[in-house]
């Protein structure tokens, strides 16, 4: 991963959702583009947290463009930092990860550009999938 330098990192705030069902963690697989990184690695749902908007209406917003399922948000579970290159800008992103749950069975419909993929996982899976960090980390912690 090459970042800029920290004059040239633009920050973000995302908001992210563990949703958690049979002790198992719902996981998205990032699309392809190959100028994203982490491209086909998945993650918890949630994205980008826009201006004005609060943490807890971004997340819900964000599960329901990426999987079309309504969430109800609880606790805040760890806030994290990373450091990534997307479309060659060096973003740092400031991470807030919910507890959420479904607020019904609805099945999941993925949106293409954002996600190719999803799997449910629980404790043995995570040695088998490619989740990225510090999403994994913050899963762990949650099925431990």
């Amino acid at each position: 991963m090459s970042v800029k330098s920290n004059n040239e990192l633009t920050q973000c705030i995302a908001a992210k959702a563990i949703i958690e069902q049979d002790r198992k963690i719902l996981v998205l697989k990032q699309s392809g583009e190959a100028s994203v990184d982490g491209a086909n690695r998945y993650h918890p749902p949630g994205g980008i947290v826009e201006p004005g908007e609060h943490l807890q209406e971004a997340v819900v917003r964000e599960v329901y463009e990426e999987t079309g399922m309504n969430v109800m948000v609880g606790d805040v579970l760890s806030v994290e930092e990373w450091r990534v290159t997307i479309r060659g800008e060096g973003c740092q992103f400031f991470g807030v990860f919910f507890k959420c749950s479904l607020q019904d069975q609805h099945e999941i419909t993925l949106q293409e550009a954002e996600a190719s993929g999803y799997a449910w996982v629980g404790l043995e899976e995570l040695s088998t999938i490619d989740i990225l960090e510090p999403s994994l980390s913050v899963i762990r912690k949650v099925l431990a």
